[in-house]
């Protein structure tokens, strides 16, 4: 009887433990702004078409969506540059080379490694990494205070690491019941 259990628990486990599809979660941090100002958030990713690197922004740099789902960033804020957040609706572009631990250290080839948020906004605030923008490590801009502070460091990327979900180990718990209930009646 335990065995009728066990099967369909060992499928739904082989589903719960399946990779998904090949999203990938990174954490990125930019140090090296005026007073100690840093920029750091993540960004979730997808190689659609397994070239080896993420090519997204807004049409004005001909490329598209579809290689990102999110993105946060943020900058602590010093005293040229106030503070602020940017989420993907703000992302204008980004190239990144998937797997590597820097953005913007790649310096040859047509899509240079770059990120951009609010390059086209009228008001607000801007920030741009990338040998793609000057050679520069990176820049935040004021657009209503027309200032900028500037990095000369790169990104510093790393995969997120993967919680592993509750459901796994709620499973877990079931699965060896099951073995010590079959114990018991052997």
């Amino acid at each position: 009887m335990t065995t009728n259990y066990l099967r369909p628990a060992l499928i739904l486990a082989a589903g719960l433990l399946a990779p998904g599809a090949n999203a990938a979660v990174y954490n990125f941090v930019q140090t090296g702004f005026d007073d100690g100002a840093t920029i750091s958030g993540s960004f979730t990713v997808n190689d659609t078409d397994n070239s080896g690197q993420i090519n997204v922004g807004s049409a004005s740099f001909g490329m598209n969506y579809n290689e990102i789902s999110a993105l946060s960033l943020s900058f602590s804020g010093n005293s040229i540059v106030a503070a602020f957040t940017h989420n993907l609706a703000d992302l204008s572009a980004m190239v990144y080379n998937v797997g590597s631990p820097y953005l913007d250290d790649e310096i040859s080839g047509a899509q240079q490694e770059l990120i951009a948020t609010n390059y086209f906004g009228s008001t607000g605030f801007d920030y741009y990494s990338g040998m793609g923008f000057g050679g520069f490590g990176g820049a935040v801009f004021d657009k209503a205070g027309n200032a900028t502070s500037y990095s000369y460091n790169l990104v510093s990327v790393t995969p997120a690491a993967v919680p592993v979900p509750g459901a796994v180990w709620l499973f877990g718990s079931v699965l060896a019941g099951f073995v010590g209930v079959k114990r018991r009646k052997a």
